[in-house]
């Protein structure tokens, strides 16, 4: 096995001044592990930019090769649960935060981390998909599995055009849900979001309200993938025995709420 290969490597070349290039790594410089991925596909995620742009909440020491999740085949071992050639996905966890991630074309992780791909699925398309897919696959989970049924009512996704967002309409829409999708580009996504399946489109003012604690029942459910204001608003929106999940802070990580939406609904 050729032990170089080509990354993405972040460096710190003085306090708070990073470069990135592509640089010639050897897989001797990998963490350890017991399983060395050589590295097909990776999708770009926010939190990949920010490990980029030396965010130290995302990644404390550099030199540091971001990408949060990967998916390729196994090219060597210890873990008899996986052969050489098993094609496999890696999503979270460490991976691209402090421990050398996807944007190499190896990376070398626990067992623990790593999940064979369905034999449907291609290592492009498991990419395709990537962690925003998985984010949305999971919070639509939480709303199948909490009982939300299409015909309780719309179920609203914050942040609509955005990774997470766009996935959740999608497989909403797919499930037969009524989706509405909340967006600040009305104008330009609009045929965007029609295409995936939503139901109507409304702005972020339309669902931005903070100034009443509790307010007109409206949601069934929500996938909230930007935090802050909106996510105020929609806790105090949704309808009796309705699903919020959360899973993103572009807006703000802090929300000003009260216990009324949740012991009264």
């Amino acid at each position: 096995m050729n032990t170089s290969f080509q990354a993405y490597v972040v460096t710190e070349n003085a306090p708070k001044q990073f470069t990135r290039a592509i640089q010639t790594r050897s897989i001797e410089d990998l963490p350890a592990g017991e399983v060395l991925i050589r590295v097909a596909y990776s999708s770009l995620n926010y939190k990949d930019a920010l490990s980029a742009s030396g965010n130290r909440g995302v990644t404390r020491k550099f030199p540091h090769t971001p990408g949060i999740d990967a998916a390729g085949s196994v090219a060597a071992s210890t873990n008899p649960a996986f052969a050489v050639g098993d094609q496999v996905v890696v999503i979270g966890y460490d991976l691209g935060m402090n421990t050398a991630g996807g944007y190499g074309q190896y990376i070398r992780v626990p067992a623990g981390w790593v999940v064979k791909l369905p034999q449907r699925l291609t290592p492009r398309e498991a990419m395709i998909y990537g962690t925003a897919g998985f984010t949305a696959a999971m919070s639509v989970d939480q709303l199948v599995g909490h009982g939300v049924a299409p015909s309780d009512g719309e179920i609203l996704v914050t942040g609509a055009t955005g990774g997470v967002g766009s996935m959740a309409v999608a497989l909403l829409a797919q499930l037969g849900y009524d989706v509405v999708a909340a967006t600040g580009k009305v104008a330009t996504a609009g045929d965007f979001l029609r295409g995936l399946g939503a139901s109507r489109i409304v702005t972020r003012d339309d669902v931005t309200n903070v100034a009443r604690p509790m307010q007109r029942p409206r949601w069934a459910g929500v996938v909230d993938t930007v935090g802050g204001p909106m996510l105020e608003t929609a806790l105090a929106s949704t309808k009796m025995l309705g699903v919020v999940t959360v899973c993103g802070l572009v807006a703000s990580a802090e929300i000003h709420t009260t216990v009324f939406p949740f012991i009264l609904r």
